[in-house]
């Protein structure tokens, strides 16, 4: 029985469907792993900081409304520190800053943590420029958790890869 014409539109339309399914999965997968990879490779830079004693002298609780949303709150932690031979002062506590949150007990057990004359161990970024914004210092490293979780958006993309093989191999 000879294919109707018909037939192999629906035929080449569903390839095409399929190499475009592929090929969003394969390219949301690799986004996924690249933003995973990157804050992954953040926060192992991190450890290679040079470590020095600082002293907390600041830590208190910020409180935020916007419209009508419930109150938000946040914990504000600064710290000295001194290094090569200058005297610093740094707001991170860990890379990426500190993130507003609904629960105020979230924030008291970090002003509770790190309370106004704790000496404790920070984190500088031995190449900080200070002409050039970014993370100086930090009192707590990110996890790493991204670099060993990256292999699940990986399986998006190697789907993608599959259902394009598997459509280029069924034509031929």
């Amino acid at each position: 029985m000879a294919a109707t014409p018909q037939s192999k539109a629906s035929s080449t339309a569903g390839m095409i469907y399929l190499i475009g399914m592929g090929c969003f999965l394969f390219f949301l997968g690799g986004g996924f792993c690249w933003l995973m990879w990157k804050s992954y490779a953040s926060a192992k830079d991190t450890r290679a900081w040079q470590e020095v004693p600082c002293l907390v002298i600041q830590s208190e609780m910020r409180t935020r409304v916007i419209g009508t949303s419930p109150e938000e709150y946040q914990w504000k932690v600064l710290y000295k520190y001194q290094f090569e031979g200058q005297d610093l002062i740094s707001e991170h506590f860990k890379p990426r800053g500190q993130r507003w949150r609904k629960d105020p007990k979230d924030v008291q057990s970090m002003v509770e943590q790190y309370p106004v004359g704790l000496q404790t161990t920070c984190y500088v970024n031995p190449e900080f420029s200070t002409s050039e914004p970014g993370v100086q210092a930090v009192l707590k490293h990110d996890t790493l958790a991204a670099g060993y979780s990256i292999w699940f958006p990986a399986l998006f993309s190697v789907g993608g890869i599959g259902i394009i093989v598997g459509v280029i191999r069924k034509k031929k």
